[in-house]
C-alpha cells in the first residue's frame, strides 16, 4: 500500500511539472508556427499558432507575461488581417480563426505594454505600441463587418476597443493613425451598435460627443431622442428631435420618429400634417395611408362622441379617402381593405344603438323613425360586407376579418356561412393557418 501511495505521489508530481511547463511550451510552439506562417504564408501554420497562443493565454502564469502578450497580439492581428483580405477581395474563405481577433490583438498589446517593466521591458512596450498602431484599421474593419452581419455586440466591442486603442496610444507616447474626424466615425458606429442593442447607457456618452462635435448626421439627433425617451426624459427627447428636424428637414428617419412621438402622445391634430408630409415623401408606403386613415378615424370617433356632426362627417370622409388612396397603390392590401370595411361597419353599429332606444317607442312617429334608421343601418352593413369579403380573399387567416364576417352573416341569418367562419376562427386560435380563401373557392 505504501509503495502504491508513493507511486501515485510521483505520478502526481510529474503531471504537475508538465502542467507548469505547458504555457512556456505552448508559447514556443506558437512562435514557431507563426514564424513559419510569416515565412511561407501557410494558412495551416497560422491556425496552429492561433490554437497554441490560446493555450498560452489560458495559462495563469503566462497571461500577464509581456513577451507572450506581444506574441499573442501579433498572431491575433494576423488572423484579423487574413479575414479582412478574404472578405474585401473575395479570395479565399472569410472565416474567423478566433472570434473578434482584432479586439483580442489590441487587448493583448495593451496588456503587454502595461505589464512590461518601464526599463527592462522597453522592447515589449515599443512592440506593443507599434502593434496597436498597425492594428487600428482592422479594428474598424472588424466593427463594420460585424454591423453588416448584424452582430451588434461584436461591432460595439470592436468600436469601443478602437476608441480605447486611440486613447491608449495618445496617453503612452504612441502615434494613432485615427484622425479626429475618423474618431467621430468610430463613436458614431459604436453608438449606433449600442442603440441597436438597446444599450442606451453605453450609447449616451458617444452620442453626446457626436452632438458636441456637431457631427453631420441626422442619426445623432435620432439616437439622442431614443436615449432620452428610454430614460423617460420626454421633454428633452422632444427638444432634441425638433432641433434635428430643423437641421435636417428632408431626413425621413427624423420625420418618422416625430410621427411615432405624436402617436405615442396621442397628439392627433399635429399628427395629420406630419403623416401627409410623409406620404408626399414616400407615396408608395402603404402603411402611411393606413396610419393616417386610422388617425382621421379616431378624430371622427371623438367628434362624433362630442356631438360635432359636421367635424365627424369631415373626418370620416378624410379617413375613407386615405384608405382608398392606399388601395389605389395596392388593391390587395388586406389591412386597408379591412380598415375601410371596419370603419363603415362601426358607423352602422353605432347607429344601431339608437335602434334599441327607438324600439320601445310604439308611436306612429317613433316607428317611422325606427324604420328610417334601420334602413340606414342595413345600408351601412351592406356597404361594409364587400370590403370584408375582399379582405378575406387577400388574407384568409386574418382573425379580425373572420370575426367580422362571422358576425355579419349571423346578423343576416345566414347561419351556415357564419358557422364556416366560426370554424375557421377556432382553427386560427388553435395555431393553424387558413390556406384557401372561402370566397375565392366560391368563385367570387
Amino acid at each position: 500500500m505504501r509503495k502504491l501511495f508513493l507511486s501515485m505521489l510521483v505520478l502526481l508530481l510529474s503531471v504537475t511539472t508538465v502542467m507548469a511547463q505547458t504555457g512556456e511550451e505552448a508559447l514556443k510552439n506558437a512562435k514557431k508556427a507563426f514564424d513559419s506562417y510569416s515565412l511561407n504564408q501557410d494558412a495551416t501554420k497560422l491556425t496552429e499558432a492561433v490554437d497554441m497562443i490560446g493555450k498560452v493565454m489560458g495559462d495563469a502564469e503566462m497571461k500577464n507575461n509581456s513577451k507572450a502578450l506581444v506574441e499573442a497580439g501579433g498572431i491575433y492581428a494576423a488572423a484579423a488581417n487574413t479575414y479582412v483580405i478574404a472578405r474585401s477581395t473575395g479570395i479565399g474563405e472569410a472565416t474567423y480563426l478566433v472570434p473578434s481577433p482584432a479586439v483580442k490583438a489590441a487587448k493583448a498589446y495593451m496588456a503587454a505594454f502595461t505589464n512590461a517593466d518601464p526599463k527592462k521591458g522597453k522592447k515589449f512596450r515599443k512592440a506593443a505600441l507599434k502593434g496597436i498602431q498597425t492594428l487600428q484599421g482592422n479594428l474598424s474593419n472588424e466593427g463594420i463587418y460585424a454591423i453588416q452581419d448584424k452582430n451588434y455586440k461584436e461591432s460595439l466591442m470592436a468600436f469601443q476597443t478602437s476608441i480605447m486603442a486611440h486613447e491608449f496610444l495618445g496617453e503612452n507616447g504612441g502615434e494613432s493613425v485615427v484622425t479626429p474626424e475618423a474618431l467621430m466615425d468610430e463613436k458614431y458606429y459604436g453608438g449606433l451598435s449600442a442603440l441597436l442593442l438597446n444599450d442606451f447607457e453605453t450609447a449616451e456618452p458617444m452620442f453626446n460627443d457626436l452632438y458636441a462635435a456637431k457631427y453631420d448626421d441626422a442619426a445623432v439627433y435620432d439616437g439622442l431622442y431614443k436615449i432620452y425617451d428610454a430614460k423617460g426624459e420626454k421633454e428633452k427627447a422632444y427638444e432634441v428631435l425638433q432641433e434635428g428636424r430643423k437641421a435636417f428637414p428632408d431626413e425621413n428617419s427624423l420625420l418618422f420618429t416625430e410621427i411615432n412621438y405624436y402617436l405615442s402622445e396621442n397628439k392627433l391634430d399635429q399628427l395629420t400634417d406630419k403623416l401627409n408630409e410623409a406620404i408626399d415623401k414616400e407615396p408608395e408606403n402603404i402603411s402611411l395611408y393606413a396610419t393616417l386613415g386610422q388617425v382621421y378615424e379616431k378624430l371622427y370617433t371623438s367628434s362624433n362622441e362630442a356631438g360635432d356632426d359636421a367635424a365627424a362627417k369631415d373626418y370620416f370622409m378624410k379617413a375613407q379617402e386615405k384608405y382608398e388612396q392606399g388601395l389605389e397603390k395596392d388593391p390587395k392590401a388586406a389591412r386597408l381593405i379591412y380598415a375601410l370595411g371596419a370603419m363603415i361597419y362601426n358607423r352602422g353599429a353605432a347607429m344601431s344603438q339608437q335602434l334599441v332606444e327607438l324600439d320601445s317607442d310604439f308611436s306612429k312617429e317613433g316607428q317611422k323613425k325606427y324604420a328610417a334608421l334601420k334602413e340606414q343601418v342595413d345600408a351601412e352593413f351592406s356597404k361594409a360586407l364587400p370590403y370584408f369579403q375582399k379582405a378575406e380573399m387577400s388574407d384568409p387567416s386574418d382573425l379580425n376579418t373572420l370575426i367580422a364576417l362571422k358576425e355579419m352573416y349571423a346578423r343576416n341569418s345566414e347561419y351556415e356561412v357564419s358557422g364556416e367562419f366560426k370554424a375557421r376562427i377556432e382553427k386560427i386560435q388553435a395555431g393553424e393557418k387558413i390556406e384557401k380563401s372561402y370566397f375565392k373557392e366560391k368563385g367570387m
